[in-house]
């Protein structure tokens, strides 16, 4: 279907008055992965949703579909700049990311700027309270700005199952910044580290315990490190905790990419700080483009994101198999039982899995 035969069905079903709005609503969520496309292409931030919608469903309807969307948008993505966002629970992210994020829309026309904020979800339920959108009013106004939280699904780090996805979607419609604010930190960020082309770790001073609270797995993947709620009173504090960090950062190499963190003061709540953090930012990027590895971690990223989907489909094909399932479960109860060391019970499995192979 041609760009112009889409926009003119679409223009039918939405100003039509003889058609039931629920009939209109209808259409737009049944829409095809090659009309989704064109609205995404073309910036329309309903389309955008609605695809990002699709990729997360976890329906077996929506699978085929999800993988058209994703395979077209494919090669219009990857020109945005993508950060990932972290830090302990109370720092200040979505703070951050709403003046930080205005800031950048109003110094430059062409930005355009994507939220993907992961939200924990419950443990039992997998239900989440979805709240970035509504810490963020003034940013979620913008017409360039797209703010989507979602659930993490319980995933580990707090990275939503389709996050990946999405900022595939967010890029083929043509957002310049795409920001992953995650849930908080801990060993498992490595997944967030493992999306963004740089990852921001927000800091705060006064709390005694800076150093204790960034374990070496953070300290080591983070590419740059804002001492965050720096303003006022606050601000000998944060010197003196930037001063802290910045030498137990020397205990800590980049394996070969000549980057040494740096470690800046910002106030997300007064707006201090942002010009020095945009230059930080933008040699950063510099950097690591003319060393050429930018290029070189992002595809990295893709080939272990690629191993992380390869083992998680292989888990799903054998859960389908009745044979692997009754031996599993089998070997599970021996496990809970203590009869088994649950490392001994896996090489039995793996064992019978060889012998079938």
């Amino acid at each position: 279907m041609s760009k112009k035969s889409a926009l003119h069905i679409s223009k039918g079903v939405d100003s039509a008055p003889s058609i039931n709005p629920r009939l209109r609503a209808k259409a737009r969520k049944t829409q095809g992965a090659e009309e989704l496309l064109e609205g995404i292409l073309s910036g329309d931030l309903a389309a955008l949703a609605r695809g990002i919608t699709l990729v997360e469903s976890r329906s077996e309807k929506d699978r085929a579909p999800a993988k058209n969307l994703l395979q077209a948008a494919l090669p219009h993505s990857g020109k945005a700049l993508r950060i990932g966002i972290s830090g302990v629970p109370g720092v200040g992210k979505s703070t951050f990311l709403e003046n930080y994020g205005c800031r950048l829309l109003s110094t430059d026309s062409q930005t355009r700027i994507a939220v993907l904020a992961v939200d924990p979800s419950s443990s039992k339920n997998q239900g989440s309270i979805l709240g970035d959108k509504t810490r963020m009013v003034e940013l979620g106004k913008h017409p360039r700005a797209f703010i989507r939280p979602s659930a993490s699904g319980g995933a580990l780090g707090g990275v939503a199952r389709a996050t990946k996805e999405a900022m595939i979607l967010c890029e083929a419609a043509g957002f310049s910044h795409i920001f992953v604010e995650t849930v908080g930190v801990g060993q498992s960020e490595t997944l967030v580290a493992q999306l963004v082309d740089c990852f921001l770790f927000l800091a705060m001073p006064g709390t005694g315990d800076e150093l204790q609270g960034m374990k070496k797995g953070i300290m080591e993947m983070a590419d740059v490190i804002a001492m965050n709620k720096s303003e006022g009173q606050r601000r000998s504090a944060a010197e003196r905790s930037a001063l802290e960090i910045r030498r137990a950062l020397q205990l800590f190499t980049k394996e070969n990419d000549a980057w040494i963190t740096p470690v800046t003061l910002i106030s997300g709540l007064e707006g201090e700080g942002f010009e020095e953090l945009d230059q930080v930012l933008d040699r950063y990027e510099r950097h690591h483009k003319i060393k050429g590895l930018f290029e070189k971690k992002r595809a990295e990223q893709r080939v272990f994101w690629f191993e992380r989907a390869l083992g998680e489909g292989v888990d799903q094909l054998l859960s389908s198999n009745p044979n692997w399932k009754s031996a599993k479960v089998e070997v599970r109860e021996k496990v809970a039982q203590g009869k088994l060391s649950p490392f001994e019970a896996s090489e039995m499995l793996l064992e019978r899995l060889r012998e079938n192979f």
